[in-house]
């Protein structure tokens, strides 16, 4: 149901629904009803969405990039993260035993590739990875879930570790999240300040034994993974006041454990919990001047400034450009301006999703331009130096190749 579900809660389940609409968000769709009414007290913002034709490509030796994993990212320079699967039965195996495909840098000026393996870690039988983070110069970061045993089962659970990388792929760092003792989250999202402090976003697990998704979790990480502090968000998301009931048990073992046999199993959503959709798609995104915008997938969506320390320097409404879309992937331009992928969610009248790209002003939230993504162009990337759009596909030959495009 979720396309980005933290991967060592639901990894497999999130990977399934990735697989399905490569790097699309397949969110559940509201009603029509509820869409128009959506629509109406949103409504879209008035840019017109500008045509796109080809620019040229940038080819690469690598093989094409199959499913992609865990989305794409960029820095400000235009250079290409990515991780990818040959195909889709690969890529639930990777899900499924925990092992994650190399991160890989695709430069299209240069068309260099540097890949960023997950490794092992010492003192842990198993390791999901979650995630990735690519900020404005190019540091890369991934969020790695880490069991000490191999079933990785209540009470002994996960814990999560930051992975920071030299430039030429190698392992910089591990750096362990340090909770209070007895607090369990489900990180979603990170990213790295300039200053070495990390935004961590996903949800508070709660209630004995802690099966209980409870409520969203927002804190910050200082370099060494020490925890700095909770970060309220103004205006967040929020849980219902009726909660779902416990979890299920059975001979004193919970029904639906997150861990089991050492794949990873989704928590059972009950009524009351798709609030978690908004905090699970949020997304990321470092600035230039060390401050990191975070995105809550809600509509309109939220858009917060945040700086090293946990102080919110701003927040910001951004209407998609069409009706029915929700961001699922962004990256910072040259300028300065975040450069947002919108997408539609899968319905039975329209089961491919539709995406937009949009240029949006991070101090005022309103959006500058807006592009239609060509059906043909591949799997959206980004925005690089030159104002070209990037997409990743495959050559004719079957290698990985950048396409370029242009607005008319």
């Amino acid at each position: 149901m979720f396309r980005r579900l933290a991967l060592g809660c639901g990894r497999v389940a999130a990977m399934a629904a990735l697989i399905l609409a490569s790097v699309a968000a397949a969110a559940p769709r509201p009603g029509r009803d509820a869409a128009r009414r959506a629509a109406k007290a949103h409504p879209t913002a008035s840019v017109p969405l500008r045509e796109l034709e080809p620019a040229g490509t940038a080819k690469f030796s690598a093989s094409g990039p199959g499913v992609v994993e865990m989305g794409v990212q960029c820095d400000a320079n235009g250079n290409v993260y990515m991780n990818s699967a040959p195909n889709v039965q690969l890529a639930i195996e990777d899900a499924r035993e925990g092992a994650g495909e190399p991160l890989t840098r695709l430069s299209p000026t240069s068309g260099d590739t540097v890949e960023f393996p997950y490794g092992s870690f010492h003192g842990y039988a198993r390791h999901y990875a979650r995630g990735f983070y690519v900020g404005p110069r190019g540091d890369v970061y991934a969020l790695v879930e880490a069991c000490r045993q191999a079933g990785c089962r209540a009470p002994h659970f996960p814990g999560d570790v930051i992975v920071k990388y030299n430039d030429d792929g190698t392992v910089d760092s591990v750096i362990k999240l340090k909770l209070p003792a007895g607090v369990h989250i489900l990180a979603f999202r990170f990213a790295a300040f300039l200053d070495g402090n990390f935004l961590v976003t996903g949800s508070v697990l709660g209630g004995p034994p802690h099966y209980l998704i409870s409520k969203p979790f927002t804190g910050i990480f200082d370099r060494g993974g020490g925890y700095v502090g909770p970060l309220v968000l103004p205006n967040d998301v929020t849980p219902p006041k009726q909660m779902p009931p416990p979890m299920p048990f059975k001979n004193g073992k919970p029904l639906h454990p997150i861990h089991s046999n050492g794949a990873a199993r989704p928590p059972v959503l009950k009524p009351g919990t798709l609030w978690l959709e908004d905090v699970q798609k949020s997304l990321m995104v470092g600035a230039l001047d060390g401050t990191i915008y975070l995105m809550r997938a809600t509509s309109p969506m939220r858009l917060y400034t945040i700086s090293s320390t946990g102080t919110v320097l701003g927040e910001r409404l951004v209407t998609p450009p069409k009706p029915g879309l929700r961001p699922a992937q962004a990256s910072l331009t040259e300028q300065g301006m975040l450069f947002v992928q919108f997408q539609s969610s899968p319905t039975p009248e329209a089961p491919e999703p539709h995406s937009v790209f949009a240029q949006v002003d991070p101090q005022t939230g309103k959006l500058l331009e807006a592009y239609s993504v060509p059906s043909s162009a591949g799997i959206p990337a980004c925005m690089d130096e030159q104002n070209e759009l990037l997409f990743l596909r495959s050559s004719k030959s079957g290698r990985l190749e950048v396409a370029k495009y242009v607005a008319q």
